[in-house]
């Protein structure tokens, strides 16, 4: 297995799983690139007011926001412009592949706002390539919503990809299973 995915209503708890998740593969020396995507909210009102990128190494970025200046480029998500050249510059270097570097990659989240980027999904693409021809490992988040969009459902028909759907109802018991599913495949991440 080198897919797993994890799903689940906004909210239900799925990057706060993978951030524990990455830590626990960390502690037991397996190595892990990409990021995890963190609401931010307005210090005075306490209301979400964006999300920014960080990356596993500690870099941070904005996402999206709700008062970004919004250019002809600049796409839109709800009420938020997502922040296409900060994304980029981060996303996109904690995705490669670096030599005698990462076991596995962990991409919180494959969503509506990171797929507004060209570059992001291109590069979604060419790991869902490489994955389906055996190479790589890939923990990611995708929305509960997602049928139709094309390199979601390229990564739901990978042979052997795993499923989680988590809820609030089932987040601490199922944390378990992932984490299992994740350990053993850094684990043949390692034999390949």
């Amino acid at each position: 297995m080198s897919v797993i995915l994890v799903t689940g209503m906004p909210g239900a708890g799925k990057t706060t799983l993978v951030r524990k998740l990455s830590e626990e593969l960390r502690n037991h020396g397996h190595v892990v690139g990409g990021f995890f995507t963190e609401e931010v909210r307005d210090r005075l009102t306490g209301e979400r007011s964006g999300f920014d990128i960080v990356t596993f190494s500690g870099q941070r970025a904005p996402l999206a926001r709700v008062d970004a200046k919004r250019t002809t480029n600049s796409p839109q998500v709800g009420r938020y412009t997502v922040c296409l050249a900060e994304f980029e510059a981060l996303a996109l270097p904690a995705m490669e592949r670096q030599p005698h570097g990462r076991e596995l990659l962990i991409v919180d989240e494959v969503g509506k706002m990171e797929l507004k980027s060209r570059p992001f999904s291109e590069r979604m693409e060419a790991i869902v390539k490489e994955l389906a021809a055996g190479n790589g490992r890939l923990i990611a988040t995708v929305p509960l919503k997602a049928t139709g969009v094309g390199v979601i459902d390229r990564l739901q028909r990978i042979p052997g990809r795993q499923l989680f759907h988590v809820q609030p109802s089932n987040r601490e018991q199922i944390y378990g299973d992932i984490l299992d599913a994740a350990m053993l495949c850094a684990s043949k991440s390692r034999r390949t």
